[in-house]
């Protein structure tokens, strides 16, 4: 609102729909709790325990029946395999290509998987290691040596890894983080967020840029920019035709329960 002086409070609303009992389960449920807190403090509502069903450009209907009116819909899915999993041949576990301990697909002699389209089990907890970056990178050297290992001859290498930590920010310089089993939260975990993010930027001159535009923001308020694109034009020509449609139907409903009266007012 401080950047658009013509909004007003009653015009703004921020929904946040989740499938669980709390936000960022990979984090737990006490910084699950955190976030939330944080961004109902910012007037953000949050809904838990529901889906989105569908929605026609104009309402949100979740899975209880409830509907919600938006014109913007932002979908967070999560990561997804590619499509070109699909027609290989090994077993799937969600799409993503079924691995043995050194990353093999059991039955297909030559095909390893690893990062996104790679189901790979951990042999600690029984359960499938997270397809996160920081997982990927090591399920490719890992997946490199064994390819390695099979031309020349050698044994192969198991993948064993633990995950070191996890961090999100929610804005405003907060954010929450659990490294190597220890939680942080508020200012801390942004800025130790922020250091590693930079760190696992790759090249020095980008590194460098991103610090100093994070510098910049700083010290100087937040500058708003908009580009109108020719897909922003579109998009605002088929929200403005559903409008239209709506506002028919609408219209159309009430004549036909309004005829009756006519009727009779032209009787009398």
């Amino acid at each position: 609102m401080r950047y658009y002086p013509d909004l007003s409070e009653e015009l703004i609303r921020v929904v946040i729909v989740h499938p669980g009992d709390f936000l960022l389960p990979e984090l737990g449920e006490e910084l699950g709790n955190y976030a939330e807190r944080k961004l109902r403090e910012r007037k953000v509502e949050v809904i838990k325990g529901v889906r989105v069903a569908s929605y026609d450009g104009l309402h949100v209907t979740l899975t209880d029946g409830k509907s919600i009116p938006a014109s913007t819909l932002i979908w967070t899915a999560g990561v997804k395999p590619s499509p070109v999993i699909a027609p290989l041949p090994g077993q799937k576990e969600r799409g993503r290509l079924l691995v043995n301990e050194f990353l093999g697909v059991p039955g297909v002699p030559g095909l390893w998987a690893a990062g996104d389209c790679a189901a790979v089990p951990d042999s600690k907890t029984g359960k499938f290691h997270p397809p996160t970056a920081q997982h990927g990178l090591r399920e490719g050297l890992i997946a490199a040596k064994n390819i390695e290992a099979a031309i020349l001859g050698r044994p192969p290498r198991p993948f064993v890894f633990t995950t070191l930590g996890q961090l999100a920010t929610i804005g405003r310089r907060t954010g929450v983080a659990m490294v190597f089993g220890m939680k942080f939260s508020g200012f801390v975990a942004w800025g130790l967020w922020r250091m590693v993010y930079l760190m696992k930027l790759p090249r020095l001159p980008k590194k460098l840029r991103v610090l100093v535009g994070w510098t910049l923001d700083l010290l100087f308020a937040r500058d708003i920019e908009q580009m109108i694109t020719l897909r922003d034009v579109e998009a605002l020509s088929e929200l403005a035709g559903r409008i239209r449609a709506r506002v028919k139907q609408q219209q159309s409903s009430v004549t036909v329960a309004s005829t009756p009266d006519s009727v009779i007012r032209n009787q009398i």
